[in-house]
C-alpha cells in the first residue's frame, strides 16, 4: 500500500511522464496544469512512497556466501544473510529486501503472530514496499512505546506500518515501555494487555533490532537512563534486554517493570530475525548471539567483516 496524502493518480501521471516518457518538468507542468515546483514535489513524493524505485548495484568484492557461512559458524546461529555494501548509507534497504525473502519463505498463515521490536532499523524496514503479502497475520509490538518522543521507539506505529504494507492485522500496547508500579499492576489484569502477552507466548517469529553498546549508544528509548552505572558495560540490547559480552542479562533500576517479552518467551519463539548494520554493532551482535536472542541474522558486508575481525 502506497501511503501518501497526495493524489495517487496525479503522482503516477507525473512519474510516468518524467521517468518513462522522458518529458521535462516544464512539459509535465503544462500537461498536468500545475506549476513546475508542484511537479518537483510530485516526483519527490513518488520516490518517497516507493512508487518510483531506483537501484544502484553494489560492486561486491566479498564472497557473500562464504562470508555468511563463516559468520554463521562463528556466531552459532541458524542462518546469516548478508546484503552487499554499507546498508546504513542505503537506509537499510538491502536488509529489508532480505527480510522480505525470509518472511515469504517462512510461510506465515492467517492467525499466526509476528512480533516486531522498536528501534531505527526495524522502523525503517517496516515502511519498505518490498515486504511480502501477509493476509490475516497478526503483527504485534514487543515493547511499550506510548509517549516516546522518537518515532522509531513508538512500536505500535511500527506494527501498523508493517500491517499496512502487507495486509496483515496490527495490535497495539496501550502502555509506556516503563510504567509506574501501580500501572504495571493494573496491566497484569487488563484484557488488551493480556491479548498481547498471549501473542508473545504463541508467536511464530520476531523481528528485532540489535542495540549498540550502551556506552557508545547514540539512539536510546527515553525510559532507559542515559548514565546508568549498572549498564556501562552492556554490550547491547534486544527488546530492551541488555546483556554483557558473555550474553548474561543486565538489569537497571525499574527494569523489572519493562513492558517486553521475558527471556523465556523470546527463547521459545522458533524464529528470531535480527536486523543489524554498522561496525559499532559487531560487539553487540556477538554478545546477542551468546545470549541466544536471535536465530537468524540479517546484516551487511562491513558489519559482517567487523564481527569476524573481533572474533
Amino acid at each position: 500500500m502506497l501511503e501518501t496524502t497526495m493524489d495517487l493518480q496525479l503522482l503516477h501521471r507525473a512519474a510516468s511522464a518524467y521517468y518513462l516518457d522522458d518529458l521535462r518538468q516544464a512539459e509535465i507542468a503544462a500537461k498536468l496544469g500545475v506549476s513546475r515546483p508542484t511537479v518537483s514535489k510530485l516526483l519527490a513524493e513518488a520516490r518517497r512512497i516507493g512508487m518510483v524505485r531506483f537501484e544502484v548495484l553494489d560492486v561486491t568484492t566479498a564472497d557473500l556466501d562464504d562470508l555468511a557461512a563463516r559468520l554463521r559458524e562463528t556466531l552459532g546461529v541458524e542462518s546469516v544473510r548478508i546484503a552487499p555494501g554499507d546498508q546504513v548509507q542505503r537506509e537499510y534497504r538491502g536488509l529489508g529486501e532480505l527480510l522480505a525473502e525470509e518472511l515469504a519463505a517462512l510461510g506465515l498463515r492467517r492467525g499466526d503472530a509476528l512480533l516486531i521490536s522498536s528501534g531505527r532499523t526495524t522502523f525503517a524496514v517496516s515502511g519498505m514496499p518490498m515486504l511480502p503479502p501477509l493476509p490475516g497475520v497478526i503483527i504485534a509490538p514487543t515493547v511499550g512505546g506510548l509517549q516516546e518522543p522518537d518515532q522509531a521507539y513508538q512500536t505500535n506505529d511500527t506494527a501498523r506500518r508493517i500491517a499496512a504494507r502487507t495486509g496483515a492485522e496490527s495490535r497495539s500496547i496501550f502502555a509506556p515501555a516503563l510504567p509506574s508500579a501501580s500501572l504495571w499492576s493494573s496491566l497484569q489484569a487488563d484484557p488488551s494487555f493480556r491479548e498481547i502477552t498471549d501473542l508473545w507466548d504463541r508467536a511464530r517469529a520476531v523481528i528485532v533490532g540489535v542495540g549498540a553498546p550502551y556506552a557508545r549508544r547514540e539512539s536510546l528509548t527515553s525510559v532507559v537512563p542515559r548514565e546508568e552505572p549498572s549498564l556501562e558495560a552492556a554490550a547491547g540490547d534486544i527488546c530492551l534486554h541488555f546483556f554483557g559480552d558473555d550474553g548474561e542479562p543486565m538489569a537497571f533500576p525499574g527494569s523489572d517493570r519493562l513492558v517486553r517479552p521475558s527471556l523465556d518467551q523470546l527463547h521459545a519463539v522458533p524464529t528470531i530475525f535480527a536486523l543489524a548494520a554498522g561496525r559499532e554493532k559487531a560487539r553487540s551482535i556477538r554478545a546477542g548471539a551468546r545470549a541466544q536472542l536471535f536465530t537468524h541474522l540479517i546484516t551487511d558486508v562491513p558489519t559482517a567483516e567487523a564481527v569476524l575481525a573481533e572474533a
